[in-house]
């Protein structure tokens, strides 16, 4: 590389990798038999999850659940299949309100579910939704030290990532938010073409069960998927890619990039999208 060549004029880390405008992940609660039908759906179109599970409420017979037709858990020995290239994440053991509970009680339900869930799963689990959306001060303090990356509230908001308070963790909408609905959201962010962000629906699987609305898995989550500008991802994924690109170091003359993560980082560079492998250093001109 020669001291006389031409650096970039421009050099931008994209938001999301291949430079997708969007990001679309999910989240749903409990661990019942219905999850499922939301598996196989979302494994048809594309989409991926992020499934937070009591692991105290699993059954323990070695073989999948019966689906009983009300809210049965899934058994422990089918949650590594089922949720494979998904997300498995804390509930906590027993799905109490945490916000009532002493320090000592929420370390236990939340690190015991943490390990009991690795042990099915065989890889760290840093992620967690609130039990009934239960959280404050106390509860996030004591998750601190805990190895939990981000945990998901009840809250939504319109520009959800990147939470100031990853223990925090909003959404965009409930599944079946009305006025617009979450087919009409994502449908007018997706056209408005500088729109860039993340779109995080949560929900329970139970819900299209206790409404009799078993079309509504389709009606509300296909018409997310399938599209080419769209990152489709779990919960982790997201804080991971976006760990990964804060650490990217671009140079000050802006002829090198040096990525120390151990994740791929995609950058804009002067209009082509140039990927920077995990731990590389790369000669940008």
């Amino acid at each position: 590389m020669s001291s006389e060549s031409i650096a970039p004029a421009r050099i931008e880390i994209c938001r999301f990798p291949a430079g997708k405008r969007i990001a679309v992940t999910t989240s749903f609660d409990d661990g019942h038999t219905f999850d499922r039908r939301v598996v196989d759906a979302f494994n048809a179109w594309g989409l991926k999850g992020t499934f937070n599970l009591n692991s105290g409420k699993l059954q323990r017979t070695g073989k999948p659940a019966i689906e009983s037709g009300d809210r049965t858990y899934l058994d422990a020995s089918e949650v590594a299949g089922l949720y494979r290239g998904h997300e498995v994440a804390i509930h906590s053991v027993t799905h109490p309100w945490l916000e009532r509970l002493d320090g000592s009680q929420i370390a236990t339900e939340v690190l015991d579910d943490r390990k009991a869930l690795e042990d099915l799963v065989g890889y760290p689990v840093r992620g967690m939704a609130y039990p009934y959306g239960s959280f404050g001060p106390k509860v996030i303090e004591t998750l601190r030290g805990l190895g939990i990356v981000y945990s998901r509230t009840c809250e939504n908001l319109p520009n959800c990532f990147p939470p100031a308070e990853p223990l925090a963790w909003a959404t965009t909408a409930h599944q079946y938010a009305s006025n617009p609905s979450v087919p009409e959201r994502f449908a007018q962010l997706h056209a408005t073409r500088h729109y860039s962000g993340v779109f995080y629906v949560w929900g329970h699987a139970f819900e299209f069960h206790d409404k009799k609305d078993w079309a509504g898995i389709e009606r509300i989550y296909k018409p997310l998927s399938g599209h080419a500008d769209v990152w489709y991802c779990t919960n982790i994924e997201l804080f991971d890619y976006e760990e990964a690109r804060r650490r990217v170091q671009i140079a000050a003359n802006r002829k090198t990039a040096f990525n120390p993560s151990a994740l791929p980082v995609t950058l804009h560079v002067d209009g082509k999208l140039l990927d920077l492998p995990a731990g590389k250093l790369v000669a940008l001109v």
